[in-house]
């Protein structure tokens, strides 16, 4: 897992008071997040995935598949239901916030925690190039300005006390375990797929990522915004 991403997990699940015993990842992919809360000492922990994708390194965690629309826990399941990188893919992410919501407890917090595509920042010689590359990942991306709607679906959905957060993940180093790294894979794979971008420059790119990298002048920024909301007491 990249330093930067566990230190970001690692603030993100202090933000509950008092931390949670009972905590819902939804989107949890390979359980980076759930790593991180074992490592706090959060006791109790699922991960739901819509597809058959879970393959945690820590088999201590409750895999579900399910769909994110449809949540099969009772009301009151968890004391925090979050999601990192997943609301963009959600097809209606008022109905998910809804189900989030009355499956935590009154007391307990859902939370969004999801990257801003339009502000990826990749310090390189070819400025025009690189802004042409991010904004076409951006724009053709799963919803790529998501982050920025969550406050506003929050409160479509019901929650209350609303809080929002902004953190900004830097890394000054262009490796495989980096998170950077990690981004412009992502990137170069979805342009190459889409077309957006023709091959001969998405090479021009990663080759100038590589270059100013090798200069030690390579710089990564992404906001993530991260917003907590309360669920309204829930109907007897």
């Amino acid at each position: 897992m990249p330093a930067s991403l566990r230190a970001h997990y690692r603030w993100l699940l202090t933000l509950p008071t008092p931390p949670p015993r009972r905590l819902l990842d939804v989107g949890a992919g390979d359980g980076r997040l759930l790593q991180v809360a074992a490592d706090l000492g959060i006791p109790h922990l699922t991960g739901l995935e819509r597809k058959r994708r879970w393959n945690p390194a820590n088999r201590d965690f409750a895999p579900t598949i399910a769909d994110a629309h449809r949540l099969p826990f009772p009301n009151d399941s968890f004391d925090c239901v979050v999601e990192n990188e997943s609301l963009e893919w959600i097809k209606s992410p008022i109905r998910y916030l809804k189900e989030a919501a009355r499956v935590c407890t009154p007391s307990g917090l859902v939370i969004t925690d999801d990257s801003d595509w339009d502000t990826l920042v990749y310090a390189v010689r070819d400025t025009a190039l690189a802004r042409r590359v991010l904004r076409a990942f951006c724009d053709t991306g799963p919803n790529g300005w998501i982050g920025r709607a969550a406050p506003s679906l929050m409160r479509q959905a019901g929650l209350r006390d609303i809080q929002v957060h902004v953190r900004v993940i830097t890394e000054r180093e262009f490796a495989p375990h980096t998170l950077g790294h990690h981004q412009a894979q992502i990137i170069d794979d979805w342009l190459r797929q889409t077309g957006n971008i023709t091959p001969t420059r998405l090479d021009d790119f990663q080759a100038d990522l590589h270059h100013t990298a090798h200069r030690g002048d390579y710089l990564f920024t992404l906001n993530r915004y991260i917003c907590l909301g309360r669920p309204a007491p829930h109907s007897s």
